[in-house]
Protein backbone atom coordinates (compact mmCIF):
# COMPACT_ATOMS: atom_id res chain seq x y z
CA UNK A 1 0.00 0.00 0.00
CA UNK A 2 0.95 3.34 0.59
CA UNK A 3 3.85 2.65 2.76
CA UNK A 4 5.57 0.72 0.10
CA UNK A 5 5.17 3.93 -2.61
CA UNK A 6 6.44 5.98 0.69
CA UNK A 7 9.04 3.65 0.87
CA UNK A 8 10.29 3.40 -2.84
CA UNK A 9 10.47 7.45 -2.99
CA UNK A 10 12.27 7.02 0.54
CA UNK A 11 14.63 4.28 -1.67
CA UNK A 12 15.39 6.82 -4.60
CA UNK A 13 16.28 9.58 -2.25
CA UNK A 14 19.26 6.82 -0.23
CA UNK A 15 20.45 5.44 -3.80
CA UNK A 16 21.46 8.89 -4.20
CA UNK A 17 23.80 8.48 -1.79
CA UNK A 18 25.35 5.23 -2.69
CA UNK A 19 26.63 6.88 -6.28
CA UNK A 20 24.46 4.00 -7.78
CA UNK A 21 22.82 4.47 -10.89
CA UNK A 22 21.61 1.51 -11.49
CA UNK A 23 19.94 1.62 -8.31
CA UNK A 24 18.30 4.88 -8.69
CA UNK A 25 17.04 3.96 -11.98
CA UNK A 26 15.15 0.40 -10.86
CA UNK A 27 13.62 2.48 -7.74
CA UNK A 28 12.15 4.74 -10.42
CA UNK A 29 10.79 1.82 -12.74
CA UNK A 30 9.59 -0.02 -9.45
CA UNK A 31 7.59 3.43 -8.19
CA UNK A 32 5.95 3.03 -12.21
CA UNK A 33 4.94 -0.26 -11.76
CA UNK A 34 4.31 -0.90 -8.82
CA UNK A 35 1.21 1.44 -8.32
CA UNK A 36 -1.15 0.33 -11.51
CA UNK A 37 0.12 -3.54 -10.26
CA UNK A 38 -1.06 -2.89 -6.89
CA UNK A 39 -4.44 -2.41 -8.30
CA UNK A 40 -4.38 -5.24 -10.93
CA UNK A 41 -2.70 -8.28 -8.52
CA UNK A 42 -4.01 -7.08 -5.24
CA UNK A 43 -7.61 -4.64 -5.06
CA UNK A 44 -9.14 -5.80 -7.96
CA UNK A 45 -8.42 -9.66 -7.72
CA UNK A 46 -9.56 -9.70 -3.87
CA UNK A 47 -12.89 -7.54 -5.20
CA UNK A 48 -13.58 -10.22 -7.24
CA UNK A 49 -12.89 -13.00 -5.17
CA UNK A 50 -15.32 -11.72 -2.97
CA UNK A 51 -17.94 -10.27 -5.17
CA UNK A 52 -17.78 -14.14 -7.42
CA UNK A 53 -17.23 -16.26 -4.21
CA UNK A 54 -14.90 -18.40 -6.03
CA UNK A 55 -12.26 -20.52 -4.42
CA UNK A 56 -9.42 -19.84 -7.88
CA UNK A 57 -9.98 -16.45 -7.57
CA UNK A 58 -9.06 -16.61 -3.66
CA UNK A 59 -6.15 -18.82 -4.24
CA UNK A 60 -4.53 -16.41 -7.35
CA UNK A 61 -5.20 -13.66 -4.70
CA UNK A 62 -3.46 -15.49 -2.16
CA UNK A 63 -0.26 -16.13 -4.80
CA UNK A 64 0.25 -12.50 -5.80
CA UNK A 65 -0.22 -10.94 -2.55
CA UNK A 66 2.08 -13.35 -1.07
CA UNK A 67 5.00 -12.42 -3.72
CA UNK A 68 4.07 -9.00 -2.32
CA UNK A 69 4.82 -10.15 1.14
CA UNK A 70 8.07 -11.18 -0.32
CA UNK A 71 9.13 -8.33 -2.25
CA UNK A 72 8.51 -6.53 0.44
CA UNK A 73 10.77 -8.42 2.35
CA UNK A 74 13.65 -7.93 0.11
CA UNK A 75 13.19 -4.41 0.10
CA UNK A 76 13.55 -4.61 3.93
CA UNK A 77 16.80 -6.12 3.50
CA UNK A 78 18.27 -3.80 0.60
CA UNK A 79 20.55 -6.25 -1.20
CA UNK A 80 22.52 -4.15 -3.16
CA UNK A 81 22.04 -3.35 -6.76
CA UNK A 82 18.14 -4.73 -5.81
CA UNK A 83 16.92 -1.08 -6.47
CA UNK A 84 15.53 -0.68 -3.06
CA UNK A 85 16.86 1.16 0.10
CA UNK A 86 16.38 -1.44 2.76
CA UNK A 87 18.81 -2.22 6.01
CA UNK A 88 22.10 -3.36 3.88
CA UNK A 89 21.91 -0.25 1.80
CA UNK A 90 20.84 1.87 4.78
CA UNK A 91 23.92 1.17 6.55
CA UNK A 92 26.13 1.03 3.92
CA UNK A 93 24.98 5.03 3.11
CA UNK A 94 25.53 6.00 6.52
CA UNK A 95 29.18 5.61 6.44
CA UNK A 96 29.25 8.11 3.86
CA UNK A 97 26.51 10.63 4.46
CA UNK A 98 24.55 10.25 8.13
CA UNK A 99 21.79 12.18 6.77
CA UNK A 100 20.85 9.64 3.87
CA UNK A 101 21.89 6.68 5.98
CA UNK A 102 19.00 7.99 8.33
CA UNK A 103 16.61 8.53 5.49
CA UNK A 104 17.60 4.96 4.58
CA UNK A 105 16.63 3.57 8.46
CA UNK A 106 13.27 5.15 8.13
CA UNK A 107 13.02 3.65 4.71
CA UNK A 108 13.44 0.05 6.18
CA UNK A 109 11.13 0.66 8.86
CA UNK A 110 8.69 1.52 6.75
CA UNK A 111 9.46 -1.77 4.24
CA UNK A 112 9.27 -3.63 7.57
CA UNK A 113 5.63 -1.91 8.78
CA UNK A 114 4.90 -2.81 4.69
CA UNK A 115 5.85 -6.29 5.52
CA UNK A 116 4.32 -6.71 8.93
CA UNK A 117 1.27 -4.76 7.96
CA UNK A 118 0.77 -7.40 4.66
CA UNK A 119 0.53 -10.40 6.57
CA UNK A 120 -1.67 -9.49 8.88
CA UNK A 121 -4.01 -8.73 6.21
CA UNK A 122 -3.45 -11.54 4.52
CA UNK A 123 -4.27 -13.80 7.82
CA UNK A 124 -7.24 -11.62 7.96
CA UNK A 125 -8.36 -12.08 4.64
CA UNK A 126 -7.73 -15.72 4.68
CA UNK A 127 -10.17 -16.14 7.85
CA UNK A 128 -12.68 -14.92 5.77
CA UNK A 129 -11.95 -17.37 3.23
CA UNK A 130 -12.04 -19.83 5.33
CA UNK A 131 -15.27 -18.44 6.80
CA UNK A 132 -17.40 -18.75 3.66
CA UNK A 133 -16.75 -22.24 3.61
CA UNK A 134 -14.16 -22.18 0.68
CA UNK A 135 -11.29 -24.53 0.43
CA UNK A 136 -8.17 -25.30 -1.93
CA UNK A 137 -10.67 -28.47 -3.35
CA UNK A 138 -12.88 -26.48 -4.43
CA UNK A 139 -10.68 -24.52 -6.30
Amino acid sequence: GSSGINAEYGGMICTLGTKAGSDFGLSLLFAALFIPLSFLTWYRMLYNAVRQDSSMRYMLFFFTYGFQILVSGLAALGISAGGFAGWITAFKTMEDNKALGVLGILNSLAWCANCLVAVYLIMQIHKTYRSTGQSMEKA
